[in-house]
């Protein structure tokens, strides 16, 4: 809508989909953009040599970078396409149509419905969802800030949160609704608030962990490890007694842009003093660090990671092993435990993580197998690390516990912001 041009391609397919590629179409990956309500539909093909090799590979793509709807060819087991065939590897372009939006509703769970075909190990939790806002692409890194303790620069009684793809940073509040915070994040994904009441932001797009209020002006305060760049800075949480920084170090921002090489041969969780800002590896055997959070006495780090990665921009990092996990580490005197050995680890895949009175709860995403669990949030017996129920929300992304009111979470997910009351 509102924009004219000229489509080059042949035969309803991207010009680059040629005759000579006929046979080895995987599927049609299909979301709609936000900013101009426009249907993206990629194809998904399979070439020999591409790190997936699979019709579960590409349908991975699908719903975990592209963050769309997966559609299977007739060699994926869809219904039969006349360009279908069997394929091994994957190359993403795009076509776009027009397409229609749809808004989001309220939705309240009850303890007896399980769901998502949920295991009765894992029942879902009695609890209220009501988007908040939606119309997002992808949405990640919520943030608190509280009515009283916050830098005078931040706004009170508001929740933060990022549109990654637009490089937004939204805000939200009972009085004055969804508004744009900041017009450039600087990449920010994961957020939190210092001992002293400052924002501190993990930045996928420079690089570093910052703090302060504007994104654009924020101070950083870590950026290398040993005279190396970090990959890409995800989440992170500050240890409530000692008022330490840590964060996940994962390859995320380094796979959205070809252009930028990893320096370091590893993916890390790391620690930043609060009183002289040194830096220090924690947990550096991790495959994909991902959520981080304390117990309330900042005795306990919990850690997701992701597991291995078969597309890893490094070819001596790409692995599908090992399997993704939730973990759990004890800490002397603010450090981690040495030799490094959790206290529990549970085969899982989440997100963003937090912890509040009533346990830890994480982020199980479309991405992750189904054989983990039903997706949603997740909440878990932080002394044992068994399940305790869930409350279905769809492909969430992260979740912020520390509100100003008793029973109430936020939660990022694809394309929406969501409150999540417990009842």
């Amino acid at each position: 809508p509102g924009v004219s041009g000229t489509f080059t391609g042949g035969g309803g397919r991207c010009p680059l989909y040629s005759p000579e590629l006929v046979g080895s179409l995987g599927g049609v990956c299909e979301r709609t953009r936000a900013a101009d309500n426009l249907l993206v539909a990629s194809v998904l093909e399979v070439q020999e040599g591409s790190p997936f090799a699979s019709c579960e590979g590409l349908e991975n793509v699908c719903t975990t970078f592209i963050q769309g709807e997966w559609k299977p060819a007739a060699a994926c087991g869809g219904a039969a396409d006349a360009d279908g065939g069997s394929s091994e590897e994957e190359e993403v372009l795009e076509l776009v149509v027009p397409a229609d939006g749809s808004d989001g509703e309220d939705v309240i769970i009850e303890e007896e419905e399980l769901g998502n075909d949920a295991p009765a190990s894992s029942p879902a939790l009695n609890a209220e969802v009501e988007t908040l806002a939606d119309g997002f692409e992808f949405t990640e890194g919520p943030i608190w800030i509280p009515a009283t303790g916050a830098n005078s620069s931040l706004p009170n009684a508001t929740l933060l949160f990022s549109d990654m793809r637009t490089n937004t940073i939204y805000s939200w509040s009972e009085a004055d609704g969804i508004g744009v915070y900041s017009n450039n994040s600087m990449g920010t994904n994961g957020k939190a608030l210092d001992l002293d009441g400052q924002l501190v932001g993990f930045r996928s797009g420079p690089r570093n962990v910052a703090r302060g209020a504007d994104p654009e002006t924020a101070q950083v305060v870590a950026s290398e490890y040993e005279g190396a760049r970090f990959n890409s800075p995800n989440d992170g949480a500050v240890n409530p007694v000692d008022g330490a920084i840590f964060f996940s170090d994962p390859i995320w921002g380094i796979l959205a842009r070809p252009n930028e090489t990893q320096e370091l041969d590893f993916h890390g969780i790391y620690r930043i003093d609060a009183d002289d800002a040194s830096l220090s590896l924690e947990l550096g055997g991790l495959a994909m660090p991902n959520g981080v959070a304390f117990s309330e006495e900042g005795d306990i780090l919990f850690v997701s990671d992701t597991g291995g990665l078969p597309i890893h921009p490094t070819p001596e990092l790409r692995s599908d092993e090992p399997p993704p996990t939730i973990s759990a580490w004890a800490l002397q005197d603010g450090r981690v435990l040495q030799p490094p050995v959790p206290l529990w680890s549970r085969e899982d895949f989440s997100d963003g993580m937090c912890y509040n009175d009533r346990g830890l709860w994480s982020t199980r995403s479309g991405m992750g197998p189904s054989e983990y669990g039903p997706k949603g949030l997740v909440l878990t017996d932080p002394a044992t690390g068994q399940e305790i129920g869930h409350i279905p929300i769809d492909a969430p992304t992260n979740v912020e516990c520390h509100t100003d009111q008793d029973g109430v979470l936020y939660v990022t997910s694809a394309n929406k912001i969501s409150k999540v009351t417990l009842l």
